[in-house]
C-alpha cells in the first residue's frame, strides 16, 4: 500500500499488487485432499506446489501429502496469516511456474 500512495504522490497510476491468487486444499476422504491454485484470471490447473517442478505438493490430484498440507494449513492459517503476516513461498501474486496453463478437463 505504502508503494502505491507514494505512486500517487509522484502523479503515477497505481499498480496492481494482488491478483485474487487463492489456493484451497479439498479433503476428499480417506486420507487424501486435492489442492487447487488459481487467481482472478487462472482457473485451477494441474502442476506443482508451491515450488515449480518440485512441489512437493501436486495440484488437482488426489494425495496423501496433500491431505498432510491441508492440517499444516490450519496451523499456518491460525499462526501466520491471521496475524498478518506474509505466507513463507506464497505471494500476492499467483505464479504460473510449473502449471500446465493449456490444460482442458476432460470429462
Amino acid at each position: 500500500m505504502v508503494h502505491n500512495i507514494l505512486r500517487e504522490i509522484a502523479g503515477q497510476p497505481a499498480e496492481p499488487l494482488a491478483d485474487g491468487h487463492a489456493n484451497c486444499f479439498i479433503e476428499t476422504g480417506h486420507g487424501k485432499a486435492v489442492l487447487i491454485d488459481f487467481n482472478y484470471d487462472v482457473q485451477p490447473v494441474p502442476g506443482k506446489f508451491p515450488m515449480p517442478v518440485i512441489g512437493p505438493m501436486t495440484l488437482l490430484k488426489k494425495t496423501y501429502l496433500n491431505h498432510l498440507g491441508k492440517l499444516a494449513f490450519k496451523h499456518i492459517y491460525w499462526n501466520v496469516l491471521l496475524p498478518a503476516r506474509p505466507m513463507p513461498m506464497v505471494g500476492s501474486r499467483m505464479s504460473t511456474l510449473g502449471k500446465q496453463l493449456h490444460y482442458s478437463h476432460q470429462r
